[in-house]
């Protein structure tokens, strides 16, 4: 299937989100990010491509890890910020570029690592599933790194904060802002499928929950980061979703505690290795206590990590929730 059968995003949806998403955003587990280090066998050199990396979350988390880093993202803002920090922090290898993934020029076998987070489900996959086969180096590895947004859950102020960011989505008319047809596509066509007919070789995919304490404010910044329900999507009723989600989750929650088990986890994929060479990591984690165990997920297989501070066999997460950050 071509690649056009994704439904097309808008390419100014995170238009202004570029502060909010930085601030509000959760950052990537260590843990997580150890365990891609390992599985990836980056060694403090090679080359990463960080494609749709927003404001640099998994650039400068794991700027230490490779000695080029390509951080790679279509919303001029974004790559605004990102640069802003490195220069803050000092910063020297990581390359800043504004391009959409489809639209990115690399040569052939360029990089170790090709990470995307939270972002795949927004390319053409087909397309760009196919070019980061040829931008890495045979043997190496594609991620697809995800996490999970404040209203996923039971507990009551969840639920509060999701029905309020519904009904204001819909006075906001900010439905088009999500193509038609989208679940279903994504249903029918699992990342899984689109990286085998690509030529990939599926790895493994690995979760991380981390417990996390919101505040009202936070959670407004939270939303503001989205595409959905962003300040430019809001316009002038800004002010009054801010007023009724304050409200609404501070009386669902009286204590005020809004506590969350956020799931994050990485989908990992490899190109084929040439004859005789092998560098799949998939199943093992040095220096991880726990075990692995096998579990039904989004690549046909999932595997957990067992044990002392890691998940026990979970859900499937191949469908990204739709306001999560592309």
């Amino acid at each position: 299937m071509g690649s056009m059968d994704d439904p097309r995003f808008r390419s100014d949806l995170y238009r202004g989100t570029a502060s909010y998403y930085d601030r509000f955003r959760v950052p990537y587990p260590p843990g997580l990010l150890a365990d891609l280090t390992h599985r990836s066998g980056a060694r403090g050199e090679g080359s990463l491509l960080d494609l749709g990396c927003g404001p640099g979350l998994i650039s400068f988390a794991m700027h230490d890890q490779f000695s080029d880093i390509w951080a790679v993202d279509q919303e001029p803002g974004m790559i605004d910020v990102a640069r802003q920090k490195a220069k803050t922090a000092g910063i020297t290898n990581i390359r800043f570029l504004t391009s959409a993934a489809e639209d990115l020029s690399v040569p052939g076998e360029s990089f170790d690592l090709v990470a995307i987070g939270n972002a795949f489900h927004r390319m053409p996959r087909a397309d760009v599933a196919a070019r980061v086969l040829r931008w890495l180096r045979p043997g190496q590895f594609l991620a697809l790194l995800w996490g999970g947004s404040p209203w996923e859950g039971q507990a009551p102020w969840q639920q509060a904060m999701s029905a309020t960011m519904a009904r204001w989505r819909a006075r906001a008319q900010a439905d088009d802002r999500i193509p038609p047809r989208y679940d279903e596509i994504r249903r029918q066509r699992p990342d899984s499928g689109i990286l085998r007919d690509a030529g990939f070789q599926l790895a493994g995919s690995y979760q991380f929950p981390v417990s996390w304490d919101w505040t009202p404010e936070a959670l407004i910044g939270f939303a503001y980061s989205t595409s959905v329900l962003s300040r430019a999507a809001l316009g002038g009723l800004a002010a009054g979703f801010e007023q009724d989600l304050r409200q609404e989750v501070c009386a669902a929650e009286p204590s005020g505690v809004l506590r969350q088990t956020i799931r994050f986890g990485y989908e990992l994929a490899r190109r084929p290795a040439l004859c005789g060479v092998n560098h799949l990591r998939a199943g093992t984690s040095a220096g991880v206590p726990g075990r692995l165990v096998e579990g039904p997920g989004s690549f046909g297989m999932i595997w957990h990590l067992a044990g002392p501070g890691h998940a026990s066999p979970g859900p499937d997460r191949d469908r990204i929730p739709v306001t999560a950050r592309a």
